[in-house]
């Protein structure tokens, strides 16, 4: 049974501006998705589709960047060359919440904000995990690194997102939706205790943050009406959507498993991410 992610939607104040920025930043092109509305822009990132949506005035919701906080923490792109595309960032006067860097595990990363602040990852390399649990799916990515030019573009890699207990998200995203264990990587040097575990989402990963220090609960609310030509004021991330087979009875099993339905028909699991769940058609 199906259960990739396909979409993540962001919320933006302004469409053209944001266009601008992940067409000619980012070299995004254009993609087709379920529905076509005003206001609303799609996009491909290679396996995975961004979905534009126009807010007007409005604000994060409550995010703030500090991963402590649960919920949706960033989206990353995996590129040819970070400190290549790194240059086109900075000359184009984005601030680098991250500039390039080393990263444990053998990647090399760099974090920025896109004009309304949704945080953005882009990294090259592959993974040496410190735990395995999938030696194919390791060897995949490694493959598919050595495949990679340099001037590549970005293609979506990585949801990241910030639990409250790891045996709690496995029980959910892996018992459940049946994501498969790739491996994890332990930040040693983060007084935190900041333990990274990776899960094979369909075509893309969701990474999972957890920490022995405290978590705060995640901001999410649902939005102040489901009316869809309304565009409410959130900006930044709004739902990470999951196509499956059958929604209805996939939204039961999910419930089943602790996640709830908002008033605004999104499903939010135990540790505040918003789903959808789209049709595999």
């Amino acid at each position: 049974m199906s259960r990739d992610i396909r979409h993540v939607e962001i919320g933006v104040a302004d469409l053209a501006r944001s266009l601008d920025f992940y067409r000619d930043l980012l070299d995004l092109t254009p993609g087709e998705g379920p529905a076509e509305s005003p206001g609303v822009a799609w996009l491909s990132a290679g396996p995975v589709l961004l979905k534009l949506v126009e807010t007007g005035d409005g604000d994060l919701g409550g995010w703030v960047n500090d991963d402590l906080q649960r919920g949706i923490r960033h989206i990353g792109f995996k590129v040819g060359d970070v400190d290549l595309r790194a240059e086109r960032v900075r000359d184009a006067g984005v601030p680098f919440t991250l500039p390039p860097l080393d990263a444990v595990g053998g990647v090399r990363i760099a974090f920025f904000q896109d004009p309304d602040g949704t945080h953005l990852e882009i990294t090259d390399n592959y993974l040496r995990y410190h735990r395995v649990a999938s030696p194919e799916l390791a060897e995949r990515e490694r493959l598919a690194t050595l495949s990679r030019p340099r001037t590549a573009p970005p293609v979506f890699d990585h949801v990241a997102v910030t639990w409250g207990g790891l045996d709690a998200a496995l029980a959910f995203y892996r018992d459940t939706l049946g994501y498969e264990v790739i491996g994890q990587i332990a930040q040693d040097e983060d007084p935190r205790g900041f333990l990274i575990t990776y899960l094979l989402a369909g075509p893309a990963v969701l990474e999972v943050f957890t920490f022995t220090a405290a978590t705060t609960p995640s901001p999410w609310t649902a939005d102040p009406t489901a009316d869809p030509t309304a565009h409410p004021g959130r900006r930044g991330f709004r739902h990470v959507a999951v196509a499956v087979d059958d929604p209805e009875k996939e939204a039961g099993r999910l419930v089943a498993s602790g996640a709830r339905v908002a008033a605004d028909g999104l499903l939010v699991d135990p540790d505040g991410v918003p789903l959808a769940l789209t049709g595999t058609a």
